[in-house]
């Protein structure tokens, strides 16, 4: 069956009767500027990791340059060399240092409109159209940085990352959900008890971590000012890629745990500018929800590449929307049809001119 421009826009248009759970990755922070993306953190460490380091720290390091010059592994994998908990922490620390920089270049313009976070209008969308019965975005994101949270001040989105407190937050979601919430009293004749109202929000999950999360005095803790400027003693709570992210996520679950429930209480998913190539967040409950349950699911970003396409495969009822392979134009899959639709004269990859196209900009 030939796939159309009107089914896979009836398509699309019915994905968002229903509210997803959001999963953004690299691309939405590569859209502003590449220096976010995979590759100009390799070439950091590369420059960095060149001395003060053990003859096993050296061995390991060099096992990653290795896989990453015979291509036999991308970054992600490469990073799976690296068992020194030492040589991790420093990679960690680098990590943070590079990121770190970007995101302060960019604050103020996108909270002052200066510039845009590529996905912010459309979540500012999605969460303009919560139902008054669930007034919570659930959003999750490996991206260590703070673009999204910027774009949320901008557009005056109330979210919340699951600490609370003033100088250093605590992580507690039953605290940080108050921060929503109001007491709200009956003006009616008859005497009833104040109750709570919600306002719209998003709720952020970052299981990965974040450059302005720490542990210190053995607590998780949130604190934006150490984000630049960490003081000695306390210690980045953020996961890089490879084995060592794996072995922090099963040390300390509590972050995990709180993003599986959300998935598991999703039946449809949004996926912007993620590539599919971390198996700790598209995990067994994604291959459930979508290859066995059927669930929606809708993926936005600029390339395809073989993990979405395997994905695609799997499940029926999940589309891509990304470019054509030789054109900035577009082109949609679903694995009902035999064919890619090819839409000429749209770049319906790009964030801004999807919400345009489907959510009235």
């Amino acid at each position: 069956m030939e796939l159309t421009k009107e089914f896979a826009y009836q398509a699309i248009a019915e994905f968002f009767t229903d509210k997803p759970f959001v999963l953004f990755g690299t691309g939405t922070s590569c859209a502003l500027d590449l220096q976010f993306g995979m590759p100009a953190l390799e070439s950091h460490l590369r420059a960095e990791l060149t001395s003060d380091m053990t003859d096993t720290q050296v061995q390991q390091w060099q096992q990653v340059i290795s896989a990453l010059d015979d291509k036999s592994h991308d970054f992600e994998s490469a990073m799976d060399f690296i068992k020194d908990e030492a040589l991790t922490a420093r990679i960690v620390e680098l990590t943070a240092n590079f990121v770190a920089q970007l995101d302060n270049t960019y604050a103020h313009p996108i909270m002052s409109g200066l510039c845009d976070w590529p996905a912010g209008s459309l979540l500012k969308k999605l969460v303009e159209a919560l139902p008054q019965a669930d007034k919570q975005l659930h959003v999750a994101t490996p991206n260590y940085d703070l673009l999204a949270e910027y774009a949320f001040v901008r557009y005056k989105l109330p979210y919340i990352t699951g600490f609370h407190g003033g100088f250093l937050r605590h992580y507690d979601w039953s605290e940080a959900k108050k921060a929503v919430q109001s007491i709200q009293k009956n003006l009616g004749k008859q005497r009833q008890p104040p109750r709570i109202v919600e306002c719209k929000h998003v709720r952020l999950h970052k299981p990965h971590g974040s450059l302005n999360t720490f542990e210190w005095d053995a607590q998780l803790i949130e604190c934006n000012s150490w984000m630049l400027n960490k003081p000695e003693g306390v210690v980045r709570s953020m996961i890089t890629p490879g084995t060592a992210k794996y072995q922090r996520l099963h040390k300390d679950r509590a972050q995990l745990t709180e993003y599986d429930n959300a998935v598991g209480n999703h039946t449809s998913f949004l996926f912007l500018g993620f590539g599919f190539n971390d198996s700790q967040l598209v995990n067994n409950t994604f291959r459930q929800k979508l290859e066995q349950n059927q669930c929606r699911a809708l993926v936005i970003t600029r390339d395809s590449n073989p993990r979405i396409e395997e994905w695609l495969n799997k499940c029926p009822n999940m589309w891509l929307i990304c470019k054509q392979l030789n054109s900035d134009n577009s082109r949609i899959y679903n694995k009902k049809f035999k064919n890619w639709l090819h839409i000429d004269d749209k770049e319906l990859w790009r964030f801004e001119t999807f919400t345009n196209e489907f959510l009235g900009g």
